[in-house]
């Protein structure tokens, strides 16, 4: 038999289901067969085979030593191509490390070949780190016989193939680095590994530009970013008052609107395209939450602010090639806002005539029907309010505010190198 393993339906425990060894299976059956693999051949393709029930095999909790040795780890595939999947480490606590194939070279049946266990994984959201650590927890004690305590270790384990690009243990300098750390975003190794050693990183000049802007202004923070807006859009109305201030997050996961997956399925269903068709059929949502960099929340308003460095915005998603960033975001937005007023801005470093940002937002801006024909699930009036609401802010609005002599050695530092990046300035 090609694969070691196979599932059956049947609860062990609660959260675990059974997992059977097909050997095992085939020598404890009370009569001989004259083929005994025939009754399980069946299930061990539709687990492995490529052109099997997709539903059964694509969440997946799997142990594979060479990804972690002594912890299951979470499994998801994305259509039938077979190198669009992801792995997902939750055994550690209030953390999660993400894989995908730049990391592992190998395509799903591999490894779906290379899974000592393989079992069926909760319909449960990805982002819930908690349910996830418990459920790793759980298949680890079960079928590795490894107590809780031990699943558990203080640092990650290092798999054989690393997943990060090796670092020097220089650093760019972070401001309260333990408040982000805190954060979800802390908790993503590779999103970290880029914070703190990439000099292009846009998620170190947010938070490090918002920790000096509420450092130095902590009463006037708020209405020094709405004068940068007014000036890039004198049409801007929405309620201000400088002594109701509001509370900026960051980096939010924000889920897919419950219409927009609806809407999404029928079309996909209707597409003609039989990935699409058989992916609309699956409980996992179509399209995964959004990122928010900023959302400033008010009684009264709701910001949902986009920030760039020298990147572009991407201009669809998986299952839908004509949902951009800004419809996405805005799509959120709205969902979100309740009797809110809804205000999209977008932070970025340069607004060139080419950039897809630059031309998107002028495009909405001057034509609130573009917006309307883009988002054709919302209310028009709403879409027309945000449109000229909207704002492109750059960076280098508040050179003189935030940049300059520090406090102390540490926010000089900061200060000197986002200045570097919010003005393209070359490397000291």
């Amino acid at each position: 038999m090609r694969y070691r393993n196979a599932v059956v339906s049947g609860l062990e425990q609660p959260g675990l289901l059974s997992e059977v060894n097909l050997k095992d299976r085939h020598s404890a059956a009370s009569a001989p067969s004259p083929n005994p693999d025939c009754q399980f051949q069946n299930r061990a393709a539709t687990c492995c085979g490529r052109g099997a029930d997709m539903a059964f095999k694509k969440r997946r909790m799997i142990f594979i030593p060479d990804v972690h040795p002594r912890s299951f780890v979470f499994f998801f595939e994305r259509g039938n191509s077979g190198t669009s999947w992801s792995i997902r480490d939750y055994s550690i606590r209030n953390r999660v490390r993400e894989y995908g194939p730049r990391d592992f070279q190998w395509t799903a049946d591999e490894i779906h070949q290379k899974a000592q266990h393989s079992l069926d994984a909760p319909t449960h959201h990805t982002d819930d780190l908690t349910l996830w650590h418990e459920h790793t927890n759980q298949c680890n004690k079960h079928y590795l016989a490894v107590p809780a305590t031990e699943a558990v270790p203080t640092t990650p384990a290092d798999p054989p193939t690393p997943a990060l690009p090796l670092r020097s243990n220089t650093a760019f300098p972070v401001l309260n680095l333990q408040a982000l750390l805190d954060l979800p975003k802390g908790r993503k190794s590779q999103d970290m590994e880029r914070i703190l050693h990439s000099p292009n990183s846009e998620d170190w000049v947010t938070w490090n530009f918002f920790r000096l802007m509420h450092g130095q202004y902590p009463t006037g923070w708020w209405s020094h970013i709405v004068s940068a807006a007014r000036k890039r859009n004198p049409d801007l109305t929405f309620a201000f008052n400088h002594q109701s201030l509001p509370v900026p997050r960051f980096w939010s996961s924000v889920r897919s609107p419950s219409e927009y997956e609806t809407q999404s399925r029928s079309r996909m269903l209707a597409s003609g395209n039989p990935e699409w068709a058989s992916r609309a059929t699956i409980p996992e949502p179509v399209e995964g939450s959004s990122e928010i960099d900023i959302v400033v929340e008010h009684d009264q308003f709701l910001v949902y602010v986009e920030a760039k460095l020298g990147s572009d915005i991407s201009m669809g998603t998986t299952y839908d090639p004509q949902r951009n960033q800004i419809i996405r975001n805005i799509d959120c937005l709205i969902e979100s806002a309740g009797g809110r007023t809804p205000i999209f801005w977008m932070l970025v470093r340069d607004e060139e005539p080419t950039r897809a940002y630059v031309q998107l937002m002028k495009g909405y801006r001057a034509d609130p029907n573009q917006l309307v024909r883009d988002l054709p699930h919302r209310d028009p009036e709403t879409l027309k309010g945000i449109a000229q609401n909207l704002a492109l802010l750059l960076w280098s609005d508040f050179n003189e505010l935030v940049c300059g002599p520090g406090a102390d050695q540490e926010a000089t530092a900061v200060k000197r190198e986002l200045q570097r990046r919010i003005l393209r300035l070359p490397a000291d």
